[in-house]
Order: C-alpha cells, then structure tokens, then sequence
C-alpha cells in the first residue's frame, strides 16, 4: 500500500471479480491502473483533478483506494479558459466639455465640434471612427471621420470632429488589436445648422 500522506492512496490488490466495472459512460478515455497508480498521479498525468476522476467514475467509493486491473474513466481535460474576448464597451458623443449631447428622437444632435470617444476591455493599436449616412446599409458608404493610435496604457480612443454642417448618419468605431477588430453599436447622429 502508498502512504497516504504523500497525496498517494492505496492500490490495492484483489480479485478480478472484486474489481468494480468501468462507468457505463465515458467523455474521455478508459484507463487501466497499474501497480504504483494513485488517483492523484493519473491525473497528474493526464492533466485532470482527483475531483474531475472521481466526477467521471462514480464506481470509486473512496478516492484513495483503487485497484490494480481497474478500468476508469479519464475525463478530456477542461479547456483552459479562454482570454475574454476583445470588444467595444462603449462609444460615447459628447460635447468639447466632455459633457452629453441632447437627443432627439434617438438621434444625439451635434454642435459644430465634439469629441467621439470609444472605450475597449482591452488597449487598442488603432481605432478608426467613421460616418455612414442614413438611408444606406452598405458599410462601403461610410466616411472615415477620424483614426486614434492610442496610449498603450489605457482602452480608450477619442478624436475631435469638426462636423459638417448637415450630416445626419450613424456613428461607429473599428478597433483593432493583436490583428484582431472589433465594431462598436452605431449612434445616430444629426447636425442641422
């Protein structure tokens, strides 16, 4: 027998009738125990927990205590977490005092200069913030109204626009990480005068 206080249990031999049979479902892979196993161990070996084989094979009573000859379950291995994804949290319209802007039937209205700012779950190399006119669904109209290379420190990205008197459209930001980019929601904008 293992000493237990080694994080090893017991391998125990005995008859191959005493053995207890193999779960009836397996996700993974089945595994027969040789001398010198211990629940720990194969895990170790196949990168899953004492938890996740005892999860998998409901046949074992005590975790420390498996039998040479014994058929178990080994669970795939959990995939490791994946980083959170790269996004758009918010775009933002204000004014040059960094206050909001008024809406009006859903549309913010815009003064002649304001500040687009975009915030990112993660620091951005690029964010290009563009223009689509209304009554178009086809992202080929869309004018590019400003690109920030941001400060590698904080996910934000903001430019001053100077907006033309007259526009009405939506507003978006591309941002671009690692190769990788992402598209904010669009705000409707308008500027009358």
């Amino acid at each position: 027998m293992s000493d237990s206080k080694k994080g090893r249990g017991a391998l125990v031999a005995v008859s191959q009738n005493q053995i207890p049979p193999p779960p009836k479902k397996c996700s993974g892979q089945l595994y027969t125990v040789q001398r010198g196993d211990s629940l720990f161990l194969i895990g170790r070996r196949f990168g899953v927990t004492v938890a996740q084989l005892q999860a998998a094979n409901p046949q074992i009573k005590n975790p420390n205590i498996i039998f040479i000859g014994q058929v178990i379950c080994i669970p795939k291995p959990a995939a490791p977490p994946k980083p959170d994804a790269f996004r758009v949290l918010s775009l933002q319209i204000l004014s040059e005092a960094g206050e909001p802007l008024p809406v009006v039937d859903n549309a913010v209205q815009l003064p002649a200069r304001v500040i687009v700012r975009a915030t990112f779950t993660h620091v951005v190399q690029r964010a290009f913030f563009f223009l689509e006119p209304t009554g178009t669904e086809a992202c080929e109209n869309a004018t590019l109204i400003g690109i920030d290379c941001p400060s590698a420190t904080q996910p934000v990205a903001e430019i001053i626009w100077e907006v033309p008197a007259g526009t009405l459209g939506r507003v978006f930001v591309v941002a671009c990480r690692n190769s990788v980019c992402a598209k904010s929601e669009e705000i409707l904008v308008v500027r009358n005068a």
